[in-house]
């Protein structure tokens, strides 16, 4: 970024030097020293602005990848404030005033579309999307790079869509390019972030076009391992600390690899590396902190832990030593001394990969090509000074450029000296290069733990233990779920995407239409859950009522647990898969369902081939009936709403017959299809028998219901 700034002013500098040598150039070098000035804030200020827009994109990844926010620090004059995240990771954010910004200068900011973001951009009090080259809406957090602006060499505003590798220049409502520095000054947006606020529940990030991205903030039981990455490398014998953050936790247990030591003791996480003369040691594995809350929750925040050689230290050349200090996953600080003093150089950590195809020549030639171009419009001096370094110099790879996380590099070094004659510099030592391999990134993902248990014909019960409180869907499919119309499998993301699709189709107009609506939110769940199908179904939002369905006997299930942001699917999908047992019966009885349709009443005789066989009799609506599987996944269902039904201080014995049986059935609907059916069952709630089913039709509608000389019992209507 800054050197095209510095290519555009040097190219002003070349038009205006077509002058005879005794041309008095103090107003021009007046000139130039306050375009110098204006360059130089505009650049900081870009700097500022794509570090801005690299938070955005950040701030979408943390909502897709389930990441919350654990605190927000605000600064003693309230103007940024700083955000730590549950990955252990942090951002600062500077209030815009109110999006002010120069005239016509762009803003980059976001819009969700269905539940995808995607880039936009404001010029001109026109906002539009982002766009690739097909014209298709550049997503947040795709593969694809955040946007970046910059100033081209005749000072209009380019923003690039790949890294920096291409600039395109932005237009105006009328198709022209905007001017970013003019002789009036420079155009520039003081902040993309307008405000950010928070409630009990979510951190509100208000960008400069009025959009808003919101992130979660963390409930009641949690552990954070923090700035504790997936994987951390260690050198042989070294100890690392992570400050440990958590709520709601009363016990704690730590699992290491062999040879390594790992101890939790006041919010600190102590790891130290086998030493390299150590025997039967393990080079890899995981470092693990179980924790619960001393009841019913539990869960494990780990990270992978790795000892391998050094990337630090000294590393002695001909013409330059180089001491590595510290890498990370995105940058590297090293201390530089030349061993001639009056020599300049030039540093930079350069991909080992690129570096290697390329070839040291070509690397060379084109990090000197700017440099030539100083000398030849006769500046040489002063971007020496300002890119050039003699003697020692503490190198740290600028925050502007990032390192990319588990990636091979060099640190480059070398020397470069003014060829007045040629008009060119030329390589006054060799390229030193000093391998190292920055970390692996800082990420904490969402995990679930799942338990299954209490497996029968007909339920089962399981728990899902979330690492966060951000939102989920869970629930139980078959495994032929799995297998498209077409016979093809399905991805655990289409079965996902299927799952949330019908809860969409369930309350559409609840979440679209009615007023007031319903919120995604108030479908899915957070914390822990624990749920018993059919028999008791908790859940802590009353809205998502799945139906309460038994499982079919002898069938494969699968429980499916899911993040969500809204209805997007945010995670991969955890599965556990289990088998229901067939059906066995207890009791050889059979029954003989005698039912006489009168109008709309029916006289029902029930007859058990064993007389001391307790049981069920109760009738329901066709259309209920089929609405089921089979016999007995609808027995096992009129079974849960009978227990569930029960009068205050009832107990299912009231609810069961034995022997042979009149009841009667009055009033039903006209013309309408039932079922009586009949089941052993034991004053227990165990099924005995396999279902028997009668089916009736009612005749017309009557005003008069027929004459009875005697009321009978009536039966139970599910």
């Amino acid at each position: 970024m800054k050197h095209i700034l510095l290519w555009g002013m040097a190219l002003a500098l070349c038009t205006l030097g077509a002058c005879s040598d005794d041309y008095d150039d103090t107003e021009l070098r007046n000139g130039l020293e306050s375009l110098k000035n204006r360059v130089a804030a505009l650049e900081t200020q870009l700097g500022k602005l794509n570090g801005e827009i690299t938070t955005m994109d950040a701030l979408i990844e943390k909502l897709e990848g389930n990441v919350s926010v654990v605190k927000v620090e605000t600064s003693a004059d309230g103007k940024s404030y700083t955000i730590y995240f549950s990955d252990d990771t942090k951002a600062t954010i500077t209030n815009g005033s109110d999006g002010a910004a120069g005239k016509d200068a762009p803003v980059i900011g976001v819009k969700e579309v269905d539940g995808v973001y995607y880039w936009t951009i404001t010029s001109d009090g026109t906002t539009e999307f982002l766009t690739d080259d097909a014209g298709q809406k550049l997503r947040v957090t795709a593969e694809t790079t955040p946007p970046q602006l910059s100033v081209d060499s005749e000072g209009y505003w380019t923003v690039s869509y790949d890294g920096g590798a291409s600039w395109t220049r932005i237009t105006d409502a009328a198709g022209d390019p905007v001017k970013a520095v003019t002789d009036e000054g420079s155009a520039i947006q003081e902040s993309f972030f307008r405000a950010v606020t928070q409630d009990a529940d979510n951190v509100y990030f208000t960008l400069a076009d009025g959009s808003v991205i919101t992130v979660a903030k963390r409930s009641d039981f949690y552990l954070i391992l923090r700035k504790a990455p997936d994987t951390a490398t260690f050198v042989y014998g070294e100890t690392k600390t992570y400050e440990v953050e958590s709520n709601g936790v009363a016990e704690t247990v730590v699992t290491k690899p062999d040879g390594w030591r790992a101890s939790l003791k006041e919010n600190v996480l102590t790891i130290t590396a086998p030493a390299e003369s150590v025997e039967n040691y393990e080079s890899e594995g995981v470092v693990a902190v179980i924790y619960s809350d001393g009841a019913e929750r539990s869960s494990i925040a780990k990270m992978e832990v790795v000892v391998e050689k050094s990337q630090t230290g000294v590393t002695e050349g001909d013409y330059f030593t180089i001491d590595i200090t510290e890498v990370t996953d995105k940058s590297v600080s090293a201390t530089v001394t030349a061993k001639d003093p009056s020599i300049y150089y030039y540093v930079s950590a350069y991909s080992a990969a690129t570096f290697d195809e390329k070839g040291e020549t070509a690397v060379v030639n084109e990090l000197k090509a700017m440099f030539d171009y100083f000398v030849a419009t006769g500046l040489w001096e002063y971007y020496r000074d300002m890119y050039m370094h003699t003697g020692t110099y503490d190198f740290v790879s600028p925050d502007s450029t990032p390192l990319t996380a588990g990636e091979s590099y060099y640190l480059i070094a070398f020397g470069l000296e003014e060829n007045k004659e040629a008009g060119v510099l030329d390589p006054s030592t060799p390229v030193m290069k000093v391998p190292f391999k920055t970390t692996a990134p800082v990420v904490v993902n969402t995990k679930y733990r799942v338990n299954i248990d209490q497996l029968s014909w007909y339920g089962v019960e399981y728990d899902v233990v979330p690492s966060d409180d951000l939102h989920y869907f869970h629930g139980i499919v078959k495994q032929s779920a799995f297998t498209g119309e077409d016979g093809s499998t399905l991805s655990d993301a289409e079965v996902a995407a299927a799952y949330v699709k019908s809860y969409e189709d369930r309350y559409y107009d609840e979440l679209y239409y009615m007023d007031p609506t319903i919120k995604w939110t108030d479908l899915s769940s957070t914390g822990t859950q624990h749920m018993s199908v059919p028999r008791v179904w908790i859940r802590e939002n009353q809205l998502a009522s799945e139906a309460l369905r038994p499982l079919v006997p002898d069938t494969d299930y699968c429980l499916i647990v899911f993040g969500v942001d809204e209805k997007e699917v945010r995670t991969d999908v955890v599965k556990k898969e289990f088998h229901t047992p067939a059906f066995v019966p207890t009791e050889s009885c059979t029954f003989d369902l005698d039912v006489t349709v009168s109008r709309q009443n029916l006289d029902i005789r029930v007859k058990p081939s064993d007389p001391t066989l307790t049981y069920m009799c109760h009738l329901d609506k066709s259309a209920t009936y089929y609405e089921f599987e089979n016999d007995m996944q609808f027995a096992a269902d009129d079974l849960f709403w009978t227990k569930y039904n029960l009068a205050e201080g009832g107990t299912l014995s009231d609810e069961l017959l034995s022997g042979d049986v009149t009841l009667g059935a009055e009033n039903l609907w006209a013309s309408t299809g039932y079922v009586v059916y009949a089941y052993g069952c034991t004053p227990e709630g165990v099924i005995t028998t396999p279902l028997t089913v009668v089916r009736v039709l009612t005749e017309a509608g009557s005003d008069t219901p027929p004459a009875t000389t005697s009321v009978p019992k009536l039966v139970r209507m599910r």
